[in-house]
């Protein structure tokens, strides 16, 4: 298994085809469902997320973070008799559990190749498979997500209904991403399902609720050039709403006018916000013990016209992934806690405060 791993990441550092071989998002994007909740071949880079705060009936909080990824490595039809064989797809998978009480962050990864049983998906809906991680979609928009890391002693079997209809971010769906026109994702979400199920980790097995947030996005651009990293929050407040925002940085940490957000209000109504409508100020730090790199931990996110002031903090500090198994990326991802104007809870990513962000594996190019 380990040999595997090793020559499949090394796919991931062959020179590619370049982004102009595969088709890009652009302007004017029409997306229909369910087709689109399944998997685009013809674009480079996909992922299907789902973060959520869960509780057992003793009051024990658990966060909970699966994202399957989707790496294209040749946008060309087969050559006349080229082996079936041949890897056009690397899928990869992190599943993490965040044990709020203990104050620890469990995290397993997975990564196959494409195009066999243990690592395929529907293109006509959403319907995943890699190895023993499952995620699919029921007629009436029910999700079923089962993943387990016997390795971990760590298991997630959750039913997920959404309470919203899906929120289309940006133009329809098309998310900029840098200035160029294509340098874009298709991106949608569900900001607000609820979830029921089970939650195993090491002794425990206990049943558990809570609320979700589900993302899936595709396209197959790059980021603005001297762009480091990104900061990104799906956040889900006690009144109703929630709000998506992420920051694009560079190396001095200032945002790039491309970074974006999108507030949802109680009734599902969408209001897009650009750079100009979003600030956020950096007002403590954490550093990991691992990779040595400080991380935000804790921040002030406006949004002036939703008279929006929120403080948000980690609910544990060390949520930091290392996942040289599969995607080679080390970043931070855990639960957040809202107060201010308004509380909640949500999630966070914060990705290049370890390093470059690899093979362009994660959530934004």
């Amino acid at each position: 298994m380990k040999a595997s791993r090793i020559s499949l990441a090394a796919l991931l550092l062959l020179a590619l085809p370049q982004a102009r071989d595969w088709k890009r998002v652009l302007p004017g994007l029409a997306l229909a469902y369910p087709r689109d909740h399944g998997a685009h071949p013809a674009y480079r880079t996909e992922w299907w997320y789902l973060t959520g705060n869960l509780a057992a009936a003793s009051g024990r909080r658990f966060g909970f973070q699966l994202t399957i990824f989707r790496r294209g490595l040749d946008p060309r039809p087969p050559a006349p008799g080229a082996s079936a064989l041949r890897a056009r797809h690397v899928w990869a998978g992190h599943m993490a559990i965040t044990d709020i009480e203990r104050h620890r962050t469990f995290f397993a990864e997975r990564l196959r190749r494409g195009g066999t049983p243990l690592a395929h998906a529907s293109t006509e809906d959403l319907d995943l498979v890699l190895e023993d991680w499952t995620l699919s979609r029921s007629a009436d928009d029910r999700l079923l997500l089962s993943a387990a890391d016997p390795a971990s002693a760590m298991a997630l079997e959750l039913e997920l209904v959404p309470r919203k209809p899906p929120v289309l971010h940006g133009v329809a769906g098309y998310s900029r991403k840098g200035r160029e026109p294509g340098n874009a994702s298709a991106y949608m979400s569900w900001t607000r399902l609820s979830a029921a199920g089970r939650l195993s980790l090491g002794e425990l097995d206990l049943r558990v609720t809570g609320a979700a947030w589900f993302d899936h996005e595709f396209g197959s651009s790059v980021l603005d050039g001297g762009i480091v990293g990104w900061d990104w929050f799906g956040l889900q407040l006690d009144d109703g709403r929630e709000l998506m925002a992420y920051f694009l940085r560079d190396a001095d940490g200032h945002s790039s006018p491309v970074s974006a957000g999108t507030l949802v209000e109680r009734d599902g109504y969408v209001r897009n916000l650009g750079a100009a409508d979003l600030a956020v100020e950096v007002r403590g730090t954490w550093q990991s013990p691992r990779s040595g790199a400080a991380y935000p931990a804790r921040w002030t996110l406006t949004v002036p016209s939703a008279e929006l002031r929120l403080d948000v903090v980690p609910l544990v500090a060390d949520a930091e992934l290392e996942t040289g198994g599969s995607t080679g990326v080390v970043y931070w991802e855990g639960p957040v806690g809202v107060s201010g104007s308004a509380t909640g809870r949500g999630y966070g990513e914060l990705t290049g405060y370890a390093g470059p962000l690899g093979a362009e594996w994660h959530r934004v190019w």
